[in-house]
C-alpha cells in the first residue's frame, strides 16, 4: 500500500507540472501604470511577477512592457490602454490569450520550431492569431480593431467567423457591426496615390513653385513665364501603378 501511495502521488505531481501557468513578468514601466488582481488596483512596478488573468492599465504618456513564458514573448502596452492576460506553458507548448479592452499594444512573438505557440489577441470585434511575428494592435469603440503586421504574418478572424491572413506591412481593419473587414490595402492606397499635374509635379509642388519658380527653372534671368504657362494647362497623363504584393 505504501508503494501504491507513492506512485499515485508522483503521478499527480507530474500532471500538475505539465499544465502550469507561464510567468508574466514586468520588465519596464514608464509613467503611471497599474494592475488589478481581484477587486483592487495597485501600482505596477518593474520586476513584478503577475498572476494568471491579471488586468493591466496604463495612463496618459505612459507605457509598460511585460515578458511572457520562457520564450520571452513580449507585449508593450501603450498609453491609455487596458488588457487582461492569460498564459500557460508546458515543455513543448505555450498558450497565451490577451483580451484588449481599449488602446494599443505591440506584441513580439519569435517563432520557435520546437515549441507549439498559440498567441491570440482578442477585442469585441475580432481576434488576431500570431504566426511567429511582431504586430501592433489597436482597438477603440469608433475605430474598431486595427492589426498592423510589422514582421511575419497573422490570421485575423472577426466575430462572424471570416478570416484574413496578412503579412508584410499590411493591415487588418474590422469595425463594429460589420460582417466584412476593410480592404487590407486601403491605407496603402490612401498614402500612395496623389494628384499629378503637368511636368510630373504634384499639387503641392505646383503651389510651391509659384513662390520659388525662378529658383526651380534654373534660368539665368529667372524668367518663369513659359514655365507657368505650361504647368497651368490641362494635361493628359498616363500612370501605370504596380502594387508590390
Amino acid at each position: 500500500m505504501k508503494h501504491f501511495f507513492v506512485v499515485i502521488f508522483l503521478s499527480g505531481s507530474l500532471l500538475c507540472a505539465s499544465n502550469s501557468f507561464a510567468e508574466i513578468v514586468v520588465t519596464k514601466v514608464e509613467g503611471t501604470a497599474a494592475y488589478r488582481d481581484g477587486n483592487k488596483w495597485s501600482p505596477l512596478k518593474e520586476k513584478m511577477k503577475l498572476p494568471e488573468g491579471v488586468k493591466i492599465s496604463t495612463g496618459a504618456n505612459s507605457y509598460a512592457i511585460v515578458s511572457l513564458n520562457s520564450l520571452n514573448h513580449t507585449v508593450k502596452i501603450e498609453p491609455l490602454s487596458m488588457l487582461q492576460i492569460y498564459s500557460q506553458e508546458t515543455t513543448n507548448k505555450t498558450n497565451t490569450h490577451i483580451g484588449l479592452k481599449r488602446g494599443q499594444i505591440t506584441a513580439n512573438v519569435p517563432k520557435n520550431e520546437s515549441v507549439k505557440t498559440i498567441f491570440k489577441v482578442s477585442t469585441p470585434v475580432a481576434t488576431s492569431s500570431v504566426r511567429g511575428t511582431e504586430e501592433r494592435i489597436t482597438y477603440g469603440e469608433k475605430t474598431g480593431m486595427i492589426v498592423e503586421v510589422l514582421r511575419g504574418s497573422i490570421e485575423a478572424t472577426n466575430r462572424f467567423g471570416r478570416s484574413n491572413v496578412i503579412s508584410g506591412k499590411q493591415k487588418f481593419m474590422q469595425i463594429s457591426n460589420s460582417a466584412n473587414s476593410r480592404n487590407i490595402l486601403s491605407t496603402v492606397r490612401s498614402i500612395s496615390i496623389v494628384s499629378v499635374n503637368g511636368h510630373g509635379l504634384t499639387s503641392e509642388e505646383t503651389a510651391t513653385s509659384q513662390y520659388s519658380g525662378g529658383d526651380q527653372t534654373g534660368s539665368p534671368d529667372g524668367d518663369t513665364g513659359a514655365f507657368f504657362n505650361n504647368i497651368q494647362r490641362n494635361s493628359t497623363v498616363s500612370v501605370n501603378i504596380v502594387w508590390p504584393w
